[in-house]
């Protein structure tokens, strides 16, 4: 089948025409739910349930009507006809490590929860590590509840996710899972082609070196802010797939230096790392490539009395740290890979394997690429879920 770009430059494949129709089945399937969350209650029906007494991560200041969408709720959701949607249940959503970056992925799992009557929690540690992980999804296993959601990065995390199934959890990964693995458990990956997104950030860096600077040589930086984590990886080697194909395609010669920035966890460090880059490489340096938070670059190349515009910057990811940057000019592009609905789809992967006994597909999301063409639409979405995420307490 051959590949007929759309629009905004996507190549139509067979891959993305499966995608396109495992998600239309899912928004189908959301139809019925929706319809009957919000259908009467039969004269019949059971009266709710009190409310549970709220838990550390059951969103702090929230305002009164949300939180009781998400907490009060029948002992078992009804539609409209009678027909039950299943008892109620408690999902837990455990970040590989704790932080407003997921945020946004709470918001989307939270506003399920609250149309289905369920109990939703999060857990996680601000340090990042496989063993922090696992012991975090241990937590969230011996709080019994029918859903964990979570990252499968590293396969340190597979016996945990054997453990929680032995229970009788339902597992669903979100954000970041190694495909292989995901399938020989049996559960859902929910997430961007983080491959693909790194292609779509290797070509948007050669592109805007070549049509805006005028180049057509000289070195990319490509830093890596995990390494060894599935979907970081994948974005950082992409991006140097999609440099190499516009190379092909366009006749340039650049070249690529990938590199363990430290841009997720140790920002001095990464300042550090990618002001090296600078003083080694100087004029030759025509890129500072990131794979979640350029924000580093842009301090490096401030500190070197670098003005915007000089040296190509661009990353993977789309949060408001990312959108102001490319409001400023400092940051060519993003790349969303939208949570909010990564959050929700996880949870409705979850719903429609206990409730309906669908067995479990991956859903990609995101995969957007996000510059001052499109900043304002962007900007007023994610005014809408950051707005959400401090009414349910999860921002500040």
């Amino acid at each position: 089948m051959s590949d007929t770009p759309d629009a905004a430059g996507r190549s139509f494949t067979r891959r993305l025409f499966l995608q396109a129709s495992t998600s239309a089945l899912t928004v189908t399937a959301l139809s019925g739910l929706l319809a009957a969350c919000q259908a009467p209650a039969p004269p019949t029906s059971a009266t709710s349930a009190p409310a549970p007494a709220a838990t550390n991560a059951s969103a702090p200041g929230a305002t009164a009507a949300p939180a009781q969408a998400a907490t009060a709720a029948p002992a078992v959701a009804s539609s409209g006809g009678g027909a039950p949607l299943g008892p109620k249940r408690k999902v837990i959503l455990v970040p590989q490590d704790a932080g407003d970056w997921n945020a946004p992925a709470r918001v989307g799992a939270r506003d399920f929860c609250a149309l289905a009557g369920w109990e939703f929690q999060h857990l996680g540690n601000p340090v990042y590590s496989v063993e922090n992980h696992v012991e975090q999804v241990n937590n969230a296993i011996a709080a019994k509840p029918d859903i964990i959601i979570t990252e499968l990065e590293n396969v340190g995390l597979v016996p945990v996710f054997q453990k929680a199934q032995a229970a009788g959890i339902t597992m669903v990964i979100f954000d970041q899972g190694i495909d292989t693995e995901a399938a020989k458990l049996g559960v859902a990956v929910v997430n961007q082609d983080e491959f693909a997104a790194g292609v779509i950030n290797g070509t948007q860096a050669a592109t805007v070196a070549h049509k805006t600077l005028n180049k057509t040589e000289g070195i990319f930086g490509i830093g890596n802010g995990n390494p060894g984590a599935t979907s970081i990886d994948k974005r950082q080697n992409g991006t140097k797939q999609g440099i190499e194909d516009y190379n092909k395609a366009n006749g340039t010669n650049f070249t690529t230096d990938l590199f363990p920035d430290d841009e997720f966890f140790d920002a001095n460090s990464s300042i550090q790392k990618w002001g090296a880059k600078l003083d080694q490489y100087g004029d030759k340096l025509i890129g500072m490539i990131g794979v979640g938070n350029p924000t580093p670059m842009v301090k490096a190349l401030q500190a070197h009395g670098i003005d915007k515009g000089k040296v190509v910057v661009g990353s993977t990811d789309a949060n408001p740290d990312i959108l102001n940057l490319i409001d400023q000019g400092w940051v060519s592009w993003g790349i969303d890979q939208q949570f909010p609905a990564m959050g929700f789809l996880a949870t409705t992967a979850g719903w429609l394997q206990l409730e309906l006994g669908f067995p479990q597909k991956t859903i990609r999301v995101g995969g957007e690429l996000v510059t001052k063409d499109n900043l304002a639409a962007v900007k007023a979405r994610t005014d809408k879920w950051v707005a959400q995420a401090k009414q349910y307490g999860d921002l500040k």
